[in-house]
């Protein structure tokens, strides 16, 4: 117990030590206790501010290492005074080295760098102070608001012009030993040690014509590195040239053959062989062989030594416009911005720039959903078309979602500048020259700038059509030019209808026509059905001679000596006024030619300014899969013509939408424009091959063999008066007749139920017996008729 109690007494004593060193320090230590609750907290906090990467940590520790400061004037300056400075200086160092080369007086450290230099580049070395001075003079006019990027193959190629200058300039000092061009490179002649090195390689390696080779190749290389440009477009101011100097000479051979009196070829595609739009007169063209020299240097078969018309000679070349990508790319970024700032995050994945719009592709992204990461739906960024508009400050937005083929969603925004499409241009595209077919034309180009060309065979009618100014009428132009240009009248023949009186009347006097063309609405209908009789006789040659198709024809045609048949293209200019006037004889001709003549070789191409469904009927539409729509001023015009919306969105002077046959989806294009003086020309010029040539005076006259003849009236009766100036004109009446007389009565329903026929063709042929005096009038209620003339035959006996 005593063990016990002394062990108890000294824990006490203990424990009371230990309360008051605690009651000491609490009343000493609440800061310090507060102080650690605090930095714990500061632990346990996460960060706000994000984790910089290595590289922008390291920046950071390298600035902060930095003791001195960039000057606050320097810093505070604009880029606009940055350029201004840094070319004001360039300027004057250049001038200021000219000067030094040019002067003899030079401080003696001008003159050691300049004769550095001298040694080193040679004469080059006065290449450097205007080099200088054009830089800073740019730098001082400029006309952009940030520095523009200098491509690191423009680089190169500035590298390569300026050591292929140097090289030529020692090359043609004609040094003769290496001493002695060594000897020259110290004096600060030819092209300095550099050029000396380089040239003395090249001579060793090559030879002296070898380097001269080499020198050219050198430079040509440099120039496409340095104006990234390809060696077609770098040598295009060739073609001019080479063009009049063949000019030239073909009219000196012909000043030459006149003196002799003899006729000649003019030279192939010389302009001077067909000025003013056409050959002069007295010269057709006509090779040895009855042959025509076609202006790209081949023959064309026939008999009329007809000559195309050169391209060159008859359209314009269109004119380009320079756009920056920095545009581009911000209406890029503004428009992700804007598509996540409603909900609907994208990105843009490829962007297409077009003449007069850029389509943007973009790829819908993911969003976080309760149900987890979906994708953005289609729709969604279809419906804020509008937005986008207001945030680009655009003039109308058309979102295409999807592109066919592609996997993003195509927002198209009209350009600042719009560019003009010229048909010489899409003419002279790849796409148009590797396409051999008659009926091939030009249309535009895409969203990308690439030309888009359409053959009418293939097609094998077009309905154009869309609001008035918008385009049409140069849309028909560009088609007609771009066939007059690539067939002669052998091949192919126009039937023109212009009820405006105004778009296609400049055409009368072109061998091409059948007619002169069609302005009075009352000729319209009869031209058609022309068109259609037309028609069926070329469907009863093909049952003759057992072919398909008028290509098939033709090539039997040519193997049994007869006439080849030429493609008809029929023009209307206006729909509306024909459907006005007569809508079922023009609906029911337009539809029998849309759906039987495409094997015969007549294409229909017909516009219209006014698509309503009773000028644009369902089978009218239902027969031309190909259409192109200009822009419309509502939607449900849209829907009319290409069954769904989006032409209302298109901008006007020549925006389209091209619905293809084969194609899902209609394609935007910018038409090609056709002027008036181009056109003038191009009429001249097939009006001068006719009056040039004697044995054309049928076809100047616009009356061809196969054309409808200029005396009879081209409106047709209605076809029930045609069947009531002929009692014969049904094959079953003579059958009917000899029926009735011999039951000995007549009747609509005894007709239909012998001859197993309709009742309006029976009760037509019971008229037209009344009308002949074979059966009297009904008698009573009973509809059966009397018979007044048996013939030869006597009246049956009853009983």
């Amino acid at each position: 117990h005593l063990c016990y109690n002394a062990r108890m007494a000294a824990r006490n004593r203990k424990a009371s030590s230990s309360r008051k060193k605690k009651g000491v320090s609490a009343r000493s230590g609440p800061k310090k206790a507060s102080s650690t609750a605090k930095s714990r907290s500061k632990q346990r906090a996460p960060r706000k501010t994000s984790r910089k990467p290595r590289a922008a940590r390291s920046s950071s520790r390298q600035s902060s290492k930095q003791t001195q400061a960039p000057p606050a004037l320097i810093k505070g300056m604009s880029l606009d005074r940055k350029l201004d400075l840094i070319g004001v200086v360039l300027t004057l160092l250049g001038l200021l080295t000219l000067l030094s080369l040019i002067s003899q007086s030079r401080s003696p450290l001008t003159s050691g760098i300049l004769s550095f230099l001298r040694a080193a580049f040679g004469l080059g070395v006065f290449v450097l102070p205007i080099v200088l001075i054009g830089i800073g003079l740019w730098l001082i006019l400029r006309h952009f608001e940030q520095v523009p990027h200098l491509a690191f193959e423009r680089l190169v190629g500035l590298t390569f012009l300026y050591g292929n200058l140097l090289t030529t300039t020692h090359f043609l000092a004609f040094a003769s030993d290496r001493e002695s061009s060594l000897a020259l490179a110290a004096s600060g002649g030819g092209g300095g040690y550099l050029g000396a090195v380089l040239s003395e390689v090249l001579i060793a390696l090559l030879g002296f014509g070898g380097t001269a080779v080499s020198l050219v190749a050198w430079m040509v290389v440099g120039l496409m590195l340095a104006m990234d440009m390809s060696l077609a477009e770098l040598f295009h101011w060739t073609g001019p040239i080479w063009q009049r100097v063949r000019s030239w000479q073909a009219l000196q051979v012909d000043k030459v053959s006149r003196l002799l009196g003899k006729r000649t070829v003019p030279a192939a595609g010389a302009p001077g062989a067909a000025p003013a739009g056409g050959p002069p007169a007295g010269q057709t063209g006509l090779m040895p062989g009855g042959e025509t020299l076609h202006p790209s240097g081949t023959a064309l078969q026939g008999a009329q030594g007809w000559m195309l018309p050169r391209v060159a000679d008859i359209l314009e070349v269109g004119s380009d416009i320079q756009y920056s990508d920095e545009i581009d790319r911000q209406r890029a970024q503004l428009i992700q911005e804007t598509l996540t700032s409603f909900g609907a995050p994208s990105r843009v994945v490829e962007i297409n720039r077009g003449p007069t719009i850029t389509q943007f592709g973009v790829e819908p992204d993911f969003i976080e959903t309760r149900y987890g990461r979906t994708r953005v739906r289609v729709n969604k960024i279809a419906s804020l078309a509008d937005d986008l508009a207001l945030a680009l400050a655009a003039e109308r937005i058309r979102i295409q979602a999807p592109v066919p083929g592609k996997g993003f969603v195509g927002i198209e925004v009209p350009n600042e500048q719009v560019a003009m499409v010229s048909l010489r241009d899409v003419v002279e595209s790849p796409v148009f020259q590797d396409q051999h077919q008659p009926l091939q034309f030009a249309l535009g180009q895409d969203v990308a700038g690439n030309a888009v060309v359409a053959n009418l065979a293939a097609m094998p009618h077009l309905l154009i059509a869309g609001a008035t100014g918008s385009g049409k009428s140069v849309c028909v132009n560009a088609i007609i030019s771009c066939l007059l240009m690539h067939n002669s009248p052998e091949t192919m023949r126009f039937l023109m209808v212009d009820p405006k009186r105004v778009e296609l009347t400049g055409y009368n006097g072109i061998p091409h026509l059948l007619s002169p063309v069609v302005v009075e609405l009352e000729r319209v209908v009869g031209a058609l059905q022309w068109v259609t009789r037309e028609m069926d006789s070329r469907y009863q040659k093909f049952h003759d001679t057992g072919t398909r198709n008028i290509a098939d024809y033709n090539q039997r045609a040519g193997q049994l000596g007869q006439q080849k048949l030429p493609l008809l293209v029929v023009i209307i200019d206006e729909l509306a006024d024909l459907m006005m006037l007569a809508p079922d004889q023009t609906e029911k001709a337009i539809t029998r030619l849309a759906q039987l003549a495409r094997a015969t070789g007549i294409h229909l191409v017909i516009s219209t300014q006014r698509p309503s469904v009773d000028v644009v009927t369902g089978l009218i539409k239902a027969n031309f899969p190909a259409r192109v729509s200009f822009a419309v001023s509502s939607g449900v015009d849209s829907r009319v013509i290409l069954d769904q919306p989006g032409a209302e969105r298109l901008l006007g002077r020549g925006d389209m939408l091209f619905q293809a046959p084969d194609a899902p989806a209609p394609v935007r294009l910018q038409g090609v424009f056709v002027s008036d003086h181009e056109i003038l020309r191009l009429v001249q010029y097939w009006r001068q091959q006719v009056v040039s040539a004697p044995d054309r005076t049928a076809l100047h006259s616009g009356q061809p063999v196969d054309a409808p003849p200029a005396g009879i009236p081209l409106k047709q009766k209605p076809i029930w008066e045609e069947l009531e100036e002929r009692e014969d004109v049904d094959p079953l009446y003579q059958e009917a007749v000899a029926l009735v007389r011999r039951q000995g009565r007549a009747s609509v329903s005894m007709l239909q139920r012998r001859l197993r026929i309709g009742y309006t063709r029976s009760a037509r042929l019971v008229e037209t017996m009344e009308a002949n005096g074979i059966v009297g009038p009904p008698e009573g209620g009973a509809q059966t008729r009397a018979i007044l003339d048996y013939g030869p035959a006597a009246p049956p006996v009853d009983g």
